[in-house]
């Protein structure tokens, strides 16, 4: 694989972390057969929290980046690729 600016980072959240943080997540979360997934342009695993950086849109249209920490035991899965459609998600 090549370096982590590369690459883009598929991220299915577990049952109890999606019924947790969806009110936060819902508007960056996309829905697909495997689940709702989060795509995010960054993440660090090995930290005390699951770190993350994602690019989004707001309802007015502009895009704008934040960052996210959460705790492990609310992720289920993470898959990197170098194209959003390789990760094979949708």
């Amino acid at each position: 694989m090549t370096n982590q600016a590369s690459r883009v980072w598929g991220v299915l959240f577990t049952e109890q972390g999606l019924s947790d943080l969806e009110a936060f997540l819902k508007p960056h979360l996309s829905n697909g057969p495997i689940g709702k997934y989060l795509y995010c342009k960054e993440a660090e695993l090995h930290l005390s929290y699951f770190r993350i950086i994602v690019d989004s849109k707001s309802p007015d249209g502009t895009t704008f980046e934040f960052e996210a920490y959460i705790p492990h035991h609310y992720i289920k899965a993470v898959i990197a690729a170098t194209e959003r459609r390789k990760l094979g998600f949708t």
